[in-house]
């Protein structure tokens, strides 16, 4: 009897450090890894979205955006509330009295729409931040 309670005293004490152990060793091996890729958005895939679908559009704008809305009583920032999607791509503008220039860097795009000696322009910039594009600058002119 008295060896049968040492045999049972050390196998308790023994019972505790290997269920550590053994926890331990699963809660490690079973450890995921989770590597997130990095992104490098092409910018003609973001602009045809960016077109199309407002709430990408919306999700896209540096709020507060730079730039203003010009009229001969003055300028007004841009808002998130009042915010009216654009729709219209400067690369899809066919009509010939509207001049366009786009001008493309690695990290920046910025599109340019004019009406020849009327005082109607819009700029506008794109950025890519961490490898995704942006809207960071808006501006028209319509004196």
């Amino acid at each position: 009897m008295t060896i049968f309670v040492l045999q049972f005293n050390c196998m308790r004490n023994l019972i505790l450090p290997l269920s550590m152990i053994i926890v331990l060793g699963l809660s490690v091996s079973c450890k995921k890894t989770i590597t997130v890729g990095s992104i490098d958005e092409s910018f003609d895939t973001f602009y045809d979205q960016f077109h199309t679908d407002t709430a990408f559009q919306l999700s896209r704008v540096k709020f507060p955006l730079e730039g203003e809305y010009v009229t001969i009583d003055g300028g007004e920032s841009w808002t998130r509330d009042g915010w009216e999607p654009h729709v219209q791509k400067v690369t899809d503008i066919s009509d010939p009295e509207y001049d366009t220039e786009i001008t493309r860097k690695d990290t920046e795009v910025i599109d340019k729409v004019w009406l020849r000696d009327s005082g109607f322009s819009v700029e506008r910039r794109f950025q890519k931040i961490k490898g995704r594009w942006y809207l960071v600058y808006y501006e028209t002119v319509n004196l």
